[in-house]
Formats: structure tokens, C-alpha cells, sequence
């Protein structure tokens, strides 16, 4: 793998987190709930959230191949601050962050790679999926027009990370408007590239076994490292 591929994978991993982060089921208020009562309830609801898994359809465009894009197909598992994805096409690939490092498996080559950087990346810029931080510490938020969005059945909420380093530039979230959870996300890099995620099927607190966050190479499988 290239550097540049780490670096994508590790921004893919990354909206992947912020997406389950904000699935939120909340009460509905009375009135238009500006940005920071989206960010509340979501920071409620992930608290409330023991485990989460749904199947999700992932799009990615390249700026510099307008109107060309790639699509995959997969459910994701999330429990505890831990991580597991898993696609089927159309190619099958592994992510299994175990809180420690980020394994990435590619059964087609075969190989495994392992980024213990860019595993604290993610936790530190996540902290607040693991109950360690808050969404406004990390994010600047706006809530955006949702009709200007093509979104008119809820709302958009636009996050800036805090962090200079960060590797996106910004996340679009779309929020049902009954439910307070995400349907969708958009994470767009620093080169104007997107990242969009669409998930469906959606369930939580379904006791999701310890193993599925926990990742061991096979025999005679090459393991490379970041470090």
C-alpha cells in the first residue's frame, strides 16, 4: 500500500466512526432545533448506545474525475469505542479497529496492514464516541439549508474539525427529522475529494459478541506496519 492509500483508508475509518456517532434517536422538540440541539442529542444518544450495526452503501468521488465515482457494499458493527467493517463488493475488504491499531484486511492480495498512528489519529479525533470527549470540543458546528441540500425531510449539519491536522475538511450529516438519526454522511478531504456513506437496516443494543472487534492475521499472511 501507498501512503496516500493509508491516508485514504484512515479518512474512510474515520467518517465511518462520525457516522455512527450521530444515529441518534431522541425526542422530537417543539420547535426547529438549531445546531446545537442536533449536536445535543446526538452526544446523548451515543452515550445512551451500547452497540450499533448496519448495512451501508459507501460512494467515493474523486475531484479530479468529475462525474466519475466508486460504490461498496457492507454492514458495519460498532461497540465501546471498538470498530468493524466489513465489504463484500466488489471487492471483499476487513477494518477491525480493536482500540489499540487499525487492521486493514485485503484477501485478494493477500495481506494485512497495520497502523498503530493512525489508530490514536482516530481515537483522538473521535474521543467523544468513547464517552473521553465532547462533539463541540472537537467540531465547529452549523446546521446548513436542508432544501439547498436536496434534504428537505430533515436536516444537514455541517462539522469543521478543530483540529489543524485533521484529515478532512469537513463532514455533512443528514438527520431524519422524526428520529434525530443519521441516514447519511459526507466527509470531504482537503483536496476536495467525498467520501459518502448511506446506511440502512440500522440496529443497536443488539449485544454484539467482543470477538467481532478483535483481529488475528492468518498463517503465512504478510502483516505490514505504518511505523
Amino acid at each position: 500500500m501507498t501512503q496516500n492509500k493509508h491516508t485514504t483508508l484512515f479518512v474512510i475509518a474515520a467518517s465511518a466512526w462520525l457516522a455512527w456517532s450521530v444515529t441518534a434517536v431522541a425526542n422530537t422538540p417543539t420547535a426547529e432545533p438549531n445546531a446545537d440541539a442536533i449536536v445535543d442529542n446526538i452526544q446523548k444518544y451515543y452515550q445512551d448506545t451500547a452497540d450499533y450495526r448496519a448495512d451501508f452503501v459507501q460512494t467515493t468521488a474523486h475531484k479530479m474525475f468529475a462525474g466519475q465515482y466508486q460504490r461498496a457494499y457492507g454492514r458495519v458493527m460498532f461497540k465501546n469505542g471498538l470498530m468493524r467493517w466489513e465489504y463484500d463488493r466488489p471487492e471483499k475488504k476487513l477494518f477491525v479497529y480493536d482500540g489499540a491499531a487499525l487492521w486493514i484486511y485485503e484477501p485478494q492480495v493477500p495481506q494485512v496492514f497495520k497502523g498503530a498512528a493512525d489508530a490514536e489519529r482516530l481515537k483522538k479525533a473521535l474521543a467523544f464516541l468513547t464517552g473521553q470527549g465532547k462533539i463541540k470540543d472537537a467540531y465547529r458546528a452549523k446546521k446548513a439549508s436542508a432544501t439547498a441540500y436536496g434534504f428537505s425531510e430533515g436536516y444537514v449539519l455541517l462539522l469543521t474539525p478543530k483540529e489543524k491536522n485533521s484529515p478532512f475538511k469537513q463532514v455533512e450529516l443528514y438527520v431524519d427529522k422524526g428520529s434525530f438519526s443519521v441516514v447519511r454522511s459526507v466527509v470531504i478531504d482537503h483536496e476536495g475529494n467525498r467520501n459518502r456513506l448511506d446506511f440502512s437496516n440500522s440496529q443497536t443494543n443488539t449485544s454484539l459478541k467482543d470477538s467481532l472487534f478483535q483481529f488475528k492475521p492468518a498463517a503465512g499472511v504478510p502483516v505490514l506496519s505504518a511505523e
